[in-house]
């Protein structure tokens, strides 16, 4: 697969050898040992020491090599600015050759229509027949990836009525009807020299709808042979003595173990290019800017909420999605934008647990009670918001300073038994207590406490801090008591066993809970790169993608921009319980 590959044509090569040697100068052989020096460098892949000696050849040989080695480096605008400083009179081989160069860093720049048109122009040259080669095979694969949006821009500055015809003929079957007729339209009243048989042909499939229907089922985007998918990587690095260490290489490795998986089982293949995120706001921004051009597809992360929303607020600038693994913070992802976060908000839970009330457990009166400044206010509004929706009562609201009251939750709780106040409305059928924080589990054990003290038996609803509580001996009794949850691992999994397998079969380790969260959010975006072919579709694809049920987490934006997928369990007197998966 040469397609997309860094193209070293050897047979040229071998003649530049030749005169590098044939009666130079001392100095003029330096240089020539410089250049094979950087060759050989460069064929080996180490193309950060093979552009430095390029760099110091001040020749148009020197130019198109250290352009092909900032290519391999993805440093695309430096590549660019060596190329084009090849001289206009140089030798047509060294011209053709930087041409074509130019062509691969235009495609990796998205710079889809200036590479078209080298392209075309490259296809049909007799200089050097295995770049025409090359060029024609490209430029066909290309005509075969573009998106609609990308086919309409292009044909604006196409310099070729033959690429116009063939980007509005190729496009038949791969985009809809209604915009294969937009992109007609454009071709005929932008052409001269396109036939009327030609414009006849592409109208009379565009008419018939039941022609166009048919296809479109056997016609899709295809992506050019050779084509790797570039996954920015945006974490911290720390030290190994710190305690986010863990966290930090448990989920890079978890996205390199995804990517080598996928590779295993795909054509097209995945890389992974890495960027400090620091530990500044700043710095994020930073790492976005810096991956962004590197042309890269999309970003996973960066670790932690602050650094999300930094990196969020200029996602939109760069065009690039990006994917957060563990991020919850309410305000970060907006709904139609480009940040996605995996792990669902708080106000999520609330939302879901209310759903699961309503239509599950037929729960149409629900109290709820929530510490005041706690993340579990925002579940206890999204849940009461939500109930609302639902035409469901929350006839009790608490939001209370808990905490300053020494925790005495009984002048709530009588609001929930037989012996309520007098002029109380009418009783619950349960409680959401979406408790988090240090004080969560003193609250738990409390609220338990005071309703079996007044003989209550309303269902308790609560948030992933339940998951973690350790009652007193029979305070849950026969109560239910549910709780949402994000992440899970699940005894006795066979997945989860054979990715335990293979993550020490390749790193010499065991994993940990954070090695497959990283396996699951890597695996997801890669299998919705794989479904939408053509990364300018992939933010619309993120949000469509099909549920993906992971090793410890379930993805599903559901047209969101926030993982709407939650676990439920529920606790009983011998612990917790999985209830339902996709909540």
């Amino acid at each position: 697969m040469r397609s997309l590959t860094l193209y070293l044509a050897q047979p040229f090569l071998y003649a530049l050898t030749i005169l590098l040697f044939s009666g130079f100068s001392p100095d003029q052989s330096i240089h020539a040992q410089s250049f094979e020096r950087g060759v050989t460098l460069y064929q080996q892949g180490e193309y950060a020491q093979a552009a430095a000696l390029f760099d110091q050849i001040h020749s148009d040989r020197g130019l198109l090599f250290a352009g092909k080695a900032y290519l391999g480096l993805k440093d695309y605008a430096t590549a660019k600015s060596r190329l084009l400083n090849i001289s206009d009179a140089s030798t047509p081989r060294i011209a053709t050759e930087a041409n074509y160069t130019l062509s691969l860093v235009h495609f990796k720049q998205k710079d889809f229509g200036e590479a078209l048109n080298r392209l075309f122009v490259l296809a049909s040259q007799e200089i050097n027949p295995e770049i025409a080669s090359e060029s024609q095979k490209l430029y066909r694969d290309l005509l075969n990836y573009l998106t609609f949006d990308q086919r309409r821009e292009i044909l604006d500055n196409a310099e070729s009525d033959t690429v116009k015809y063939d980007l509005v003929s190729t496009s038949l079957g791969r985009v809809e009807r209604e915009e294969a007729q937009i992109l007609f339209t454009s071709l005929r009243n932008a052409t001269d020299e396109v036939s009327s048989d030609q414009l006849e042909k592409i109208s009379s499939i565009i008419s018939d709808k039941a022609r166009y229907r048919d296809l479109q089922a056997d016609t899709a985007l295809e992506a050019p042979e050779g084509l790797t998918y570039n996954i920015g990587i945006a974490l911290p690095a720390y030290s190994p003595e710190k305690n986010e260490y863990p966290v930090a290489q448990g989920l890079y490795l978890g996205y390199a173990l995804a990517v080598e998986q996928f590779n295993k089982q795909h054509d097209i293949k995945a890389g992974l290019t890495y960027h400090n995120t620091g530990i500044e706001s700043d710095s994020a921004q930073q790492a976005l800017e810096v991956l962004s051009s590197t042309g890269v597809e999309a970003v996973i992360g960066p670790l932690f909420s602050e650094r999300a929303k930094s990196m969020a607020a200029v996602s939109a600038q760069h065009r690039t999605p990006i994917l957060a693994p563990l991020a919850n913070s309410e305000s970060i992802a907006e709904k139609g934008g480009y940040f996605f976060q995996v792990n669902p908000t708080f106000s999520t839970h609330g939302q879901n647990m209310a759903r699961y009330a309503v239509q599950a457990l037929n729960l149409d009166r629900v109290a709820v009670i929530a510490e005041r400044g706690t993340l579990g206010e925002i579940s206890a509004r999204a849940f009461r918001e939500e109930m609302e929706q639902l035409d469901a009562e929350v006839p009790y609201f608490f939001s209370e300073e808990l905490g300053s009251r020494g925790y005495g939750l009984s002048q709530y709780t009588r609001y929930f038994s037989e012996d309520r106040p007098a002029m109380a409305d009418s009783p619950v059928s349960a409680v959401y207590a979406p408790f988090t924080g240090d004080s969560a589990p003193a609250l738990m054990d409390l609220l338990l406490g005071q309703l079996n003290s007044l003989e209550s038996n309303v269902t308790v609803l609560g948030s992933q801090e339940w998951a973690n509580a350790n009652f007193s001996s029979g305070k849950i009794g026969n109560r239910p008591v549910y709780f949402t949850e994000s992440f899970y691992s699940r005894p006795g999994s066979t997945r989860i066993q054979e990715f335990e397998s293979a993550f020490r079969d390749r790193f010499a380790k065991t994993p940990n809970r954070f090695a497959m969260i990283g396996y699951d959010t890597a695996m997801f975006l890669l299998q919705t790169l794989d479904r939408v072919v053509n990364p300018a579709l992939l933010k619309k694809g993120l949000a469509e993608q099909p549920a993906y049920n992971g090793l410890v987490t379930n993805i599903h934006f559901d047209g969101t921009n926030i993982n709407q997928r939650l676990m439920l369990f529920k606790i009983t007197d011998t612990g917790s319980h999985l209830i339902s998966e996709s909540l």
